[in-house]
């Protein structure tokens, strides 16, 4: 029996990737997966069939995700083999298609993506890079994708900023919203008064940032009137240096993942 997708690695972003693909053109029945935790090979969908092996999972899917931490791919590429018309789709952060296509050993078609956790209620972001994968194929990964969120189709060198601006990005909203969270409580706000508040605000702000040509100093200016409370806010932010202190962070999270995959 051939399935469509098999999945080698059932963790929290292979389920969150699945429970969006399933509801665009993907049936459980056609997913095979195998987990070497029995339980979480179970969580992708009852009706998805449970391998007993990685091998099974491999001769008999046509695309197949890795998503396995890095450092455990190899062993999985030196005990099977994957012909060419095999599609391998891999989720694993700093493992580059040229280094992933030698262990391989095969010309099948590979698709590299970057995701993040908002996939998980399809609103996330995912980046793509295509290598041997012809039109038709394409077109069925870009709608399997898009399916989590919105996508990018971006050339691989740009990997590690894609890491470290949507990949890793969720954690520096959830610190903002902390930092949101105990400014309204200070005020008086209860815990969930302020998260309400700040959360929908993040949202309100974010979206319309999203649909506007408009550059952010100007929509910035726009909620500071003159002598108004909101300067106070922005002032103390330019201050401290906010925005460098982000762009430094993404810095720093980019040259991590730049020499992981070096390592790699």
């Amino acid at each position: 029996m051939s399935y469509r997708l098999g999945i080698i690695g059932a963790g929290v972003m292979a389920n969150a990737l699945v429970s969006q693909m399933l509801k665009t053109g993907l049936h459980p029945e056609e997913i095979i997966v195998y987990d070497i935790d029995s339980e979480k090979s179970a969580s992708i969908h009852p009706s998805a069939h449970v391998a007993a092996s990685d091998n099974e999972v491999i001769s008999q899917s046509d695309m197949i995700l890795f998503s396995v931490k890095p450092q455990h791919y190899k062993e999985i590429t030196e005990n099977n083999v994957f012909s060419d018309d095999k599609i391998v789709i891999s989720i694993m952060a700093g493992v580059k298609i040229e280094v992933l296509r030698k262990n391989l050993r095969s010309d099948c078609g590979i698709l590299r993506v970057m995701p993040n956790m908002p996939c998980k209620i399809a609103k996330g972001v995912c980046a793509l890079c295509f290598d041997k994968i012809n039109q038709q194929n394409k077109e069925f990964l870009l709608r399997l994708f898009a399916s989590c969120g919105d996508i990018i189709e971006i050339s691989e060198d740009k990997f590690d900023a894609v890491t470290s601006v949507s990949g890793s990005g969720p954690a520096y909203v959830y610190m903002f919203l902390q930092g949101m969270i105990e400014g309204g409580m200070r005020g008086g706000l209860t815990y969930e008064e302020s998260k309400k508040l700040a959360v929908a605000t993040l949202i309100g702000g974010t979206e319309l940032a999203k649909i506007s040509s408009d550059d952010l100093n100007v929509m910035i200016d726009r909620v500071c009137s003159k002598g108004g409370t909101t300067i106070e806010a922005v002032d103390i932010y330019r201050q401290k240096g906010l925005v460098d202190i982000v762009a430094e962070g993404i810095d720093a999270c980019r040259a991590k993942s730049k020499l992981l995959s070096e390592k790699l």
